[in-house]
């Protein structure tokens, strides 16, 4: 899915109040029907100047991971894997006028300056100055969420280029790269073997272990049964080297400006003299304004088979590969088309970083400094697959995503991170959300599975996957909440609803347990490891599952009001229970001092429920808001844990709360980034590390400081988002994506089964399998600012709450006095007039009955 081409400037005008004439529609409909945040995933960075304790160099997959200490901002060290102090051999040096500077690694050359150090959602650049000469070298991981092919290609670029002479005049430049055999193995005493390969555009470095072992990770949880690739296009004057000892290949670089395209054959432990596979290109003489071309490289980690998957009863695991095996005969071919789609990958991405950048800096730098650091972990973390088959003969019809624990454990498509990262990846791509669900909804729906509740993940030991069928009761109520709530969102913004008939009957089993446990939630715990009686925040997720099974009977056309006149009940005893003294309590009855971050508000606004009023939204504004100075790192979890804190924000109170996060983030003293809990009061990491995903949306933000109307207070966005998605819009559904794709004359199908996977509107497909959900008018409901609930009695309970949860046009009331009000409107925004906001919002509805039929074709990888 491209991005809208107006969508920055719709955001920025949204974030401030500027709202053009032609653009109100669709940012009524923003707000309106969504009021949810971009997540981190989402948002592009400014130039996010370092101190930054670790820099993200190459985030591909769950096994293609690079991470440099950050050296306040000097050249790079040696990269560590993700998740241990394990280091990955990679160098890079630069000669010029026959003097040697080395601008990765650690040896004993002359270190050049570093001039600036900016990461993007895509990239990490440096700029360096090594003697007269300035360079980029540009770290590229590229994202691709509209092409499963581009996607699941596990390689990643590095660029450099830019050169310029701050003397103006002419220089003799050579640069050098090179990797050890390091990225092959966690251990270094295990043997490798490697060749290098020359065909008619390309030299490609292969190395691997001497005796892989499949499906097995090493006691640094790299996988051992790799294979790495280093390639470049063939140009003028490249030369290359492979097997030599390190020291030794880097010596001729620096004496000759080249290497002796020789091949050292001498397999052996990659800790024995360390073999390196290094490329030279001599740049000869450059000159001010003349620009060599980039030199490029791809440094890749192959795996195949990726996973292992128990599909079937009394069957072996089946084999799948990676979604990009479609498209390709060999690794060769493979390798060949990454190098040649370079340029455009590098404009594609550009583009991504540069159509969102305003979004984020119209919340604050901070925003954006966060935002660029995470985003590219979110996509690294999954392994698209298709079955394993001959060259050729790929299903690429059958597609499972599997998602790793990245950072916490080896667990397989953990139900709550997945949840976390689930907004962004409707954004993305609805695509991706279904593939993520289908492989849980399979096993749990099979003989495999006997439990009566949702399971927390598919097993412990990934890449190996056989599901996980223990008694996991203790997490019921998270697991099922979060799998019914994520089913009824992706059916809302994809407009896909073949999941909710597939699987209907297990939906149907969890919604029940949901019924019987959900109010007071006793012996369950939440998947922050909280397991205090009575949590109300766990209790509202049991409460908006059974909500969405509600929905997800309208969809599917079941007319059965039990789940909705039960959530009516359900939430009206909650709302006593746990909203008391200006405050919802962390555990019913437990007084002024017991509180934690409510982050179960987003789905409830996210999804225009209805659930929650206006008055308790606004009273836990006003509540944060008294909370949010009490430490330099975030606000506590929960009163039960003090000393635990997760990455979590508020709007309104959002920027106060950026900050802090910001700071644990960049802190130099990290021992690696991304902690999934640290300490509030030190920063100092507790537990997990690089786990973008897991840190998704487990917080709420309160949306802004808005004018008290006089009583007639507008709806709290209580809007999720977390270390990076504090208050931008998530666009799914919603009128700025229905107009953009109006004038680009595509449209969304409502469909039943399958569609193409690298596209981000699905082809129309049989309606054998469907049970008929219509979005649009879910949308018109919301729209229209009616309850979205359907049966008597959740209109007695919720009629009004829902209308007070539509966005006001009236004029604002002059020389009223200022209080913090939760709302879904800037209070700089000038509001239109009732009936010409009617009057567009009816023509959108028009537009996207008329045009839901239409699709538009995937692209191609070529």
């Amino acid at each position: 899915m491209a991005i809208p081409r107006d969508l920055s400037r719709i955001a920025a005008a949204l974030l401030k109040g500027d709202v053009e004439k032609e653009d109100a529609s669709a940012v009524m409909l923003f707000r309106h029907t969504l009021q949810a945040p971009f997540l981190y995933s989402l948002l592009a960075s400014a130039n996010s100047a370092f101190p930054l304790g670790f820099i993200p160099l190459v985030v591909k997959t769950p096994y293609l991971q690079g991470w440099v200490a950050s050296n306040g901002g000097a050249r790079p060290a040696l990269p560590n894997f993700v998740t241990s102090n394990r280091d990955l051999g990679w160098y890079g040096m630069i000669r010029v006028d026959n003097q040697t500077f080395q601008w990765m690694g650690h040896k004993n050359f002359t270190l050049p300056d570093t001039l600036t150090s900016e990461i993007t959602p895509t990239a990490s650049i440096f700029r360096f100055q090594a003697g007269p000469i300035e360079f980029n070298v540009t770290f590229l991981t590229p994202v691709e969420p509209t092409d499963y092919a581009r996607q699941s290609i596990p390689f990643s670029y590095m660029f450099i280029d830019g050169f310029s002479a701050s003397d103006s005049q002419a220089h003799n430049i050579q640069v050098y790269t090179e990797i050890t055999a390091e990225w092959a193995s966690s251990n270094n005493e295990n043997v490798v073997v490697w060749n290098t390969t020359e065909t008619d555009t390309m030299v490609y470095h292969r190395v691997t272990r001497e005796s892989p072992l499949a499906m097995v990770t090493g006691n640094k949880a790299m996988a051992e049964d790799s294979i790495v690739y280093y390639a470049t296009a063939k140009r003028t004057a490249l030369t290359w080297q492979s097997g030599a000892a390190f020291d030794d290949a880097e010596a001729e670089f620096a004496t000759n400006g080249s290497m002796a395209n020789s091949r050292n054959i001498s397999f052996r432990a990659l800790g024995d003299r360390f073999p390196v596979f290094s490329f030279s290109v001599d740049l000869g003489t450059v000159s001010p304004g003349s620009q060599p071309d980039p030199v490029v490289v791809a440094l890749g980690v192959v795996r195949d088979p990726l996973v292992t998957y128990l599909a079937e009863p009394e069957s072996p695991p089946t084999s799948r590969s990676g979604y990009y095996w479609s498209a390709y005969s060999d690794i060769e071919e493979a390798i060949s088309a990454f190098l040649s789609d370079s340029s455009n990958a590098r404009n594609r991405n550009s583009v991504l970083d540069n159509k969102i950048m305003s979004a984020a800096l119209a919340v604050s730098p901070e925003y954006a400094d966060i935002v660029s650091l995470v985003t590219r972990q979110i996509f690294a973390a999954m392994d698209i697959t298709i079955p394993s088959a001959q060259p050729g003969k790929f299903n690429s019809s059958d597609v499972k995503i599997f998602m790793k624990d990245m950072g916490a454990s080896s667990r397989a498509n953990p139900v709550e991170v997945i949840y976390g990262a689930f907004p962004a990846l409707l954004y993305f791509n609805p695509s991706f959300a279904r593939d993520l669900l289908v492989p849980l909804l399979d096993f749990q729906s099979s003989s495999l599975y006997k439990n009566p509740y949702a399971a927390p993940d598919l097993g412990t030991s990934y890449p190996i996957i056989v599901g996980n069928d223990t008694d996991t009761r203790s997490l019921a109520v998270e697991n099922c909440g979060n799998m019914l709530i994520m089913l009824y969102a992706h059916a809302v913004k994809s407009g896909d609803g073949t999941l909710l008939s597939r699987y209907y009957d297990t939906l149907r089993g969890w919604a029940d347990f949901l019924i019987n446990n959900s109010l007071h939630p006793r012996s369950f715990i939440t998947a922050d490891g909280l397991n205090s009686p009575d949590m109300s925040n766990l209790a509202l997720k049991g409460i908006l599952g059974i909500y969405s099974m509600a929905k997800i009977n309208e969809a599917v056309k079941i007319s059965n009001n039990t789940y909705m006149d039960r959530a009516a009940q359900l939430i009206t005893n909650w709302t006593q229970l746990a909203v008391v003294d200006g405050h919802i309590e962390s555990v019913y009855g437990g007084g002024s001092d017991s509180w934690g971050l409510m982050y179960n508000l987003f789905p409830a606004i996210w999804l225009s429920t209805g659930l929650i009023d206006n008055r308790t939204l606004n009273l836990q504004a006003q509540f944060y808001n008294e909370k949010i100075n009490v430490s330099n790192f975030g606000l506590i979890l929960d009163t039960s844990q003090r000393d635990v804190a997760y990455p979590h924000g508020f709007s309104g109170v959002r920027n106060q709360l950026i900050t802090p996060v910001r700071n644990q983030a960049y802190r130099m003293s990290n021992n690696f980034p991304l902690p999934i809990r640290y300490n509030p009061s030190t920063g100092d990491r507790i537990s997990g590390t690089g786990s973008l995903p897991n840190i998704g949306i487990k917080a709420a933000s309160l949306n802004g400081s808005q004018v008290d109307l006089g009583g007639r207070s507008e709806i709290g966005g209580i809007v999720g988002g977390i270390i990076g998605g504090l208050a931008f819009i998530l666009v799914l559904a919603s009128g700025g994506y229905l107009l953009w794709r109006k004038q680009q004359q595509k449209q969304q199908n409502i469909n039943a089964a399958g569609r193409e996977h690298h596209t981000d509107a699905p082809p129309p497909m049989p309606d054998s399998d469907y049970r008929g959900i219509n979005a649009v008018q879910l949308l018109d409901n919301v729209d229209a600012g009616q309850s979205p609930l359907s049966s008597s009695k959740g209109q007695e309970v919720f009629g009004q709450r829902a209308n007070k949860n539509r966005m006001r046009i009236e004029n604002p009331t002059p020389n009223v006095s200022a209080t913090l009000v939760a709302s879904n409107r800037d209070p700089r925004e000038s509001v239109p007039s009732t009936e010409g906001l009617r009057a567009e919002m009816g023509q959108l509805r028009r537009e996207l009955d008329s045009i839901r039929h239409m699709t538009e074709l995937p692209p191609k990888y070529t």
